[in-house]
């Protein structure tokens, strides 16, 4: 357009932006397009430039839950922005570990849910969000596989075989454990596929087999459950398993769990009828909702609680405990049930009576503690192998103060066969467990020596020609046993030091490495200071920091 707007009232172009309608001049010989050009970033009417010129905008971020089941109450304020990547990758991950199908986001309500979330984002199909999902995977794969294949990374594995019920196929799974570099705790399933047999050398062939697929350098443990093939499967892999710590002299660490299990099935075969009458009434019920909402009517008549019957599984005894806790505080309710149901006596062998529960309730006063060392072992968000050593021990006196208890001598001499088996003396336990109390700053050689002392105490401790002494320990004066501690512990400082001296040469910087220099690291305390304080540790403290990780954040206590 052109007004007067020159001397002389002279006609002169004029040029006005389409957004706000800003008139410059624009005579192409005395002004140019210079005007436009310097207005166009910073015009407000510009759609481009909305992002850029507003305020920020602000959001408070809450922590992310730490899987241990308790609420978040920290967080941060952080600048937001749209981000369309962001909020694709969100999607995907909520699709993989929801476990949801691909078309969940073909949902009208969760189409509705996202518009009033985000209205700039467009929801995929099916199809894409399929293909998307099968692109995270590839590119997930990619990262773990760099990262187990670093040969600076030390990964602990974890494994077990089981046969299908009902296609009758032997399936085999194995997770790998390990800490990142800024000493965060992570597992993954690394492989998940059918077996041939459960025979020790298919295993070991399996195993070996895709620790060679994944590129992994170091394996510095194995944890297994209890059965002889197994053992066998672990020689194998020791045998053709290059560059492992100590030709792998502490490869091998057996389940705890598995160990507690076995334990304590033994010891419920000495009261295997009153065990059975409950479970069968608490399966007779459970198989049929017309018995649980008669049983339902029975609590509401008796005790009015909001608990119900809880089912057995037949591998895993803690279930078995909390069966028979549920029943113990119903048990107003069978009798109640029984009254009103014929049927009941009529279709079991046996129903429960009251001395079935009173048998029961002392089982599960004394069971109380597996379960609750059970539940500590199986934690996934937290370190445990330090406190494996001190667990068994408690064990140990807890069978020790039951055995003498009227009616449980039977029980507890059962279950004391089988703990012996596997913890009744101190070289049958791994020594990372050991090396795991040494680096905690709680416990130390201390809580080494008062174990040993406590396994002397017992009868648990090595032939007395291994100290070249005829003097039996039930004779030799308290100096001499301390003697005798001493001497072990100071053995597992110098297996100690020995296993760091070879985890220095292999990753560290070249040091003197003494057993004392070793027992004074402190692994937990280190850790959680320098990601406090935002450090890093450096130099040679570094690599003990970082060995003392190792051992005590793995995984190594359940075959999972």
């Amino acid at each position: 357009m052109e007004r007067p707007d020159g001397p002389d009232g002279e006609l002169t172009k004029m040029a006005y932006c389409n957004f706000c309608s800003q008139v410059y001049r624009a005579d192409p010989v005395r002004n140019g397009t210079k005007n436009m050009n310097l207005h166009y970033p910073i015009c407000k009417g510009n759609p481009m430039n909305e992002e850029r010129l507003k305020q920020q905008k602000l959001c408070f971020t809450k922590k992310e839950n730490n899987g241990d089941g308790e609420g978040c109450s920290g967080g941060t304020l952080q600048n937001w922005k749209y981000d369309e990547k962001a909020i694709k990758r969100s999607l995907i991950e909520l699709i993989v570990l929801a476990e949801l199908p691909f078309k969940f986001v073909e949902h009208p309500a969760f189409i509705k849910y996202s518009k009033s979330l985000q209205p700039k984002y467009n929801l995929p199909s099916r199809h894409t969000i399929s293909r998307d999902v099968s692109k995270f995977y590839v590119e997930e794969k990619k990262k773990l596989l760099k990262f187990l294949g670093n040969p600076n990374h030390t990964i602990h594995l974890t494994t077990d075989t089981w046969t299908s019920t009902c296609q009758k196929i032997n399936y085999m799974v194995i997770t790998a454990h390990f800490v990142d570099d800024d000493w965060v705790m992570h597992k993954r399933v690394i492989n998940f596929k059918r077996v041939n047999s459960h025979r020790g050398e298919d295993i070991g062939r399996v195993l070996l087999k895709c620790i060679n697929e994944w590129g992994i350098k170091n394996v510095m443990t194995i944890t297994v459950d209890n059965i002889s093939s197994n053992d066998k499967a672990l020689k194998y892999l020791i045998e053709h398993l290059p560059g492992m710590y100590d030709n792998g002299k502490h490869f091998h660490i057996r389940c705890m769990a598995h160990i507690l299990n076995l334990v304590v099935k033994d010891g419920l075969k000495v009261h295997e009828k009153a065990v059975e009458t409950i479970g069968s009434a608490v399966k007779y019920i459970k198989n049929s909702s017309q018995r649980i909402e008669k049983f339902k009517v029975s609590i509401k008549n008796t005790c009015d609680s909001n608990r119900f019957l809880i089912a057995e599984c037949p591998t895993r005894w803690n279930s078995t405990y909390d069966m028979l806790k549920s029943a113990i505080d119903l048990q107003e309710a069978f009798y109640n049930y029984s009254l009103k149901n014929a049927s009941f006596s009529r279709d079991l062998e046996s129903i429960p009576r009251r001395a079935d529960f009173d048998a029961c309730q002392r089982v599960c006063d004394f069971l109380e503690k597996f379960k609750e060392v059970t539940e500590l072992v199986s934690t996934q968000s937290s370190p445990v192998a330090h406190l494996f050593y001190s667990e068994i021990l408690d064990v140990d006196k807890h069978l020790r103060e039951w055995e003498v208890v009227p009616n449980f001598d039977q029980m507890v001499q059962k279950m004391r066969l089988k703990y012996d088996k596997y913890w009744g003396d101190y070289k049958k336990i791994n020594h990372y467990m050991y090396f795991a109390v040494l680096l905690d700053p709680t416990m130390k050689s201390e809580m080494l020596g008062y174990g040993f002392r406590h396994l002397m105490e017992n009868g648990c401790i090595p032939e007395e020609d291994e100290f070249d002494v005829d003097t039996p320990v039930e004779f030799l004066t308290g100096p001499e046993k301390e003697d005798k501690i001493k001497v072990l512990v100071s053995e597992v400082e110098t297996n100690m030091g020995v296993l760091f001296g070879l985890y220095n040469e292999k990753y560290g910087m070249k040091l003197t490495v003494n057993s004392n220099d070793v027992k004074k690291s402190s692994s937990t305390q280190c850790t959680n200071a320098t990601r406090r304080r935002g450090l890093r540790p450096n130099g040679s403290f570094k690599w003990l920091v970082h060995f003392a990780t190792v051992i005590t954040y793995s995984r190594p206590l359940l075959a999972l």
